[in-house]
């Protein structure tokens, strides 16, 4: 709003010539209210009110005084012109010394050095164009024979010749002026009636009639007097004739051109580049030009009666209109943002700030007070970013966009969930949930957009593989064991038919147990190489417990219930020590996607190698291998840790050689925990049977690094009601 700047400017200055006199306060203190020299506030006295007014773009709360009275910058966001970051989303095309690698040369000049204005425009006063060359440089307004394909008409002349200067600027000698024919032409300071908008006002008179006599302006029925044409830059003044302060029309935003002062000591810049001010017709930012108001008076403008002048600028002049403003009457005026409490049905939402503002005010001034209002968050991160399957690698962080999940071809659909760190933000997720997925890359965009527009894309890469083993983040590779039948001891009759499974390809090792757990690691030191041993000296308690602390650490459904024990708060310490009557009513949700131990008849099927050996035929001799992975004739040696080559410790998981199925140390290193209540077999066939409801004792399987290896067939049963061996430890399933 230029002509409302220009009457604030004009009664700043006179405030400021009653305010000299005012006796200011001489003791600088910190914390007595009051902004002394070197303070930027004092409680809540500020110097200023919001983060726009320091330079800031964006704002997330009230800016407030520190006690050290500097302002608390925190809430001010979005970057700032002088930061040395060019924020080109809020029109900075440099900022300090970083340029975006731009020129001179490819802003189009030959040379030179360019430069970073303080409003981080680009800075061109210092490039150099080559005048003479016959090419038009972005600062010459011709050069040669090339006039930009402008005539004299085209700079406001009746007519004639124009041409270039050797200094590449217009040679309008041969342009004609014809005064008289009330056609102001550039060499004339009026014609007849046009007086180019001016005033005795806008001169700097008090009052008077302006008059125009072969084609120049005459004062002499102006009153008082002015200081605008000594040739002298006085107080209010941008230029006095020759006077420019050192402006150019580069400096002023131009490409370039010949910058002058125009009669009412404010700039021309008629003849800059790209400027349309002084051409008679109201274009861009012009409020005015000449004697085209575009219909405004001192009256529509809210400024009484009398004479509206239009200033060398372009703008707006109400010096000269008379009686008080409008403001104050509740109406809004022109000009006014507002009027009291008539806020012109804005608010700070309709002004373009955050839904979180708080309520738009209006000033003395009519103007708004926008102390409250907060500019729309850029923030455009994710505060979670979830799958239904598999684990998100790396562990999802706000500043990570792109992550891989990998799951097993039985996984055919997934859901990708995400929240937003900021409310008022949005996501939108590509393609829609749940998917479906195929063999291979399953690329998926979730794209945040933030309250001011501005968006940031994460990515995830799903992954579905051939194999049908599952991959976790926190123990590694569980086997796929497909279903089947099998006799489980030497009556044909009694045959076991299980669905199929995965089970963890290593006995869960001590440094897995203290990553999922966050407990110490319980096992006896003594019988252990290091923390890559299988994790032993642990209670069948102890074992369900960390299936459901890695279930919910995968963000799956765990599996087991214990009356009263909350498995996601649950220490260690609240572990019974003994056998305890409420831990032996476990309950298992076998429908549930989370981890467990393996059934008795899980365990055995795998450790025979399953079908491997005939696909889908009923396996009727893997129950008298000597051990897992035994052909009858390889050696137990290669394939378990056992009395006679453990040297009575446990062994890093995995360092012998596998069975069938690639699953490690089934018969040796430690034992291992399965669900069942021990009790004797039932004969004939059993599907997917998971022991009796009660008992005294819990089965454990395999073998271990302190038996023989009378220990380690893969029929051999054993149970104990309750212990924390050295030589039990277990490994988990999950379907």
């Amino acid at each position: 709003m230029k002509n409302r700047t220009t009457l604030l400017t004009l009664l700043a200055v006179c405030l400021m010539l009653v305010a000299c006199d005012t006796k200011t306060k001489s003791v600088d203190s910190c914390g007595d209210g009051f902004v002394d020299p070197g303070e930027e506030c004092d409680g809540s006295e500020m110097t200023a009110t919001t983060c726009t007014e320091l330079g800031y773009y964006e704002q997330i709360g009230l800016l407030q005084c520190t006690s050290d009275c500097t302002f608390d910058l925190a809430v001010c966001t979005g970057g700032r012109c002088g930061d040395g970051t060019i924020q080109t989303i809020h029109g900075e095309d440099c900022d300090g010394d970083e340029l975006a690698g731009a020129t001179c040369e490819s802003r189009g000049y030959v040379g030179g050095t360019l430069g970073c204005t303080p409003d981080c425009t680009f800075d061109t006063s210092t490039c150099d164009s080559l005048c003479g060359n016959g090419v038009v440089d972005p600062a010459e307004p011709c050069d040669g024979y090339d006039l930009r394909n402008r005539d004299c008409m085209d700079l406001g002349y009746s007519g004639g010749i124009l041409s270039c200067q050797p200094s590449c600027l217009f040679d309008e000698s041969e342009c004609q002026n014809v005064c008289g024919n009330n056609l102001l032409e550039p060499s004339e300071e009026c014609d007849d009636q046009d007086l180019r908008g001016l005033t005795c006002e806008s001169l700097g008179y008090s009052s008077g009639a302006l008059t125009c006599s072969s084609c120049h302006m005459v004062r002499l029925e102006c009153e008082g007097t002015t200081t605008c044409g000594n040739g002298t830059l006085d107080v209010g003044e941008a230029c006095d004739q020759e006077e420019l302060d050192d402006a150019t029309c580069t400096t002023l935003g131009f490409a370039g051109g010949v910058l002058s002062c125009g009669l009412d000591c404010r700039y021309n810049t008629s003849r800059c580049l790209g400027s349309t001010c002084g051409d008679g017709l109201i274009n861009g930012d012009d409020d005015c030009d000449g004697a085209d108001f575009a219909g405004a008076t001192c009256t529509s403008l809210g400024q009484g009666t009398g004479t509206l002048a239009c200033a060398s600028d372009c703008t707006l002049v109400t010096i000269g209109c008379g009686g008080a403003p409008d403001c104050g009457n509740g109406v809004v005026d022109a000009f006014e943002d507002c009027d009291g409490t008539n806020l012109d049905a804005q608010t700070c939402v309709t002004l373009g700030y955050s839904d979180r503002s708080g309520a738009l005010g209006c000033t003395g001034g009519c103007e708004f007070d926008e102390t409250a209002c907060v500019p729309k968050s850029t923030n455009a991160d994710l505060a979670t970013l979830v799958v239904s399957s598999g684990t998100l690698t790396p562990e999802f962080a706000s500043a990570t966009t792109l992550y891989t999940v990998t799951v097993p071809m039985a996984v055919t659909s997934l859901t990708v969930t995400a929240t937003t760190a900021d409310p008022y933000a949005t996501v939108a997720i590509t393609p829609s949930q749940p998917m479906t997925l195929a063999e291979g890359d399953n690329p998926t965009t979730v794209t945040v957009t933030a309250e001011s527009g501005a968006q940031k894309v994460y990515t995830v890469v799903i992954t579905q593989t051939a194999t049908l083993d599952y991959e976790s983040a926190n123990i590694g590779t569980l086997i796929y064991v497909p279903g089947g039948t099998f006799q489980r001891d030497a009556d044909p009759a009694n045959l076991s038919t299980v669905s199929a499974f995965r089970m963890s390809r290593y006995e869960i090792t001590r440094a897995q147990w203290v990553a999922v757990t966050g407990w110490a690691d319980p096992s006896n030191v003594t019988y252990s190489n290091g923390t890559d041993d299988p994790v032993q000296t642990v209670s069948w308690y102890d074992a369900i417990a960390f299936c459901n602390k890695l279930s919910l650490l995968e963000g799956l459904t765990p599996v087991y219930t214990v009356s009263g024990v909350d498995f996601a708060t649950l220490t260690y310490s609240q572990i019974p020590l003994v056998n305890d009557a409420t831990w032996n009513t476990a309950t298992a949700n076998w429908a549930a996607n989370g981890y467990r131990l393996s059934t008795e008849m899980e365990w055995m099927w795998a450790a025979m190698g399953a079908d491997t050996a005939a696909p889908g035929v009923t396996n009727t001799t893997g129950y008298a291998k000597a051990f897992a992975g035994s052909t009858g004739t390889n050696a137990i040696g290669d394939y378990s840790w056992y009395s006679t080559n453990s040297a009575s410790k446990t062994h890093q998981a995995g360092t012998k050689l596998p069975n069938e199925l690639g699953l490690y140390d089934l018969s040796g290193n430690v034992f291992e925990w399965a669900w069942d209540w021990y009790t004797a077999y039932p004969t004939g066939t059993l599907t997917d049977t998971r022991g009796p409801a009660s008992g005294t004792d819990r089965v454990f399987r395999g073998g271990g690094w302190l038996y023989d290896a009378s220990n380690c067939p893969v029929a051999n049963r054993y149970y104990i009601s309750y212990d924390r061996s050295g030589s039990i430890g277990f490994r988990v399933v999950r379907p």
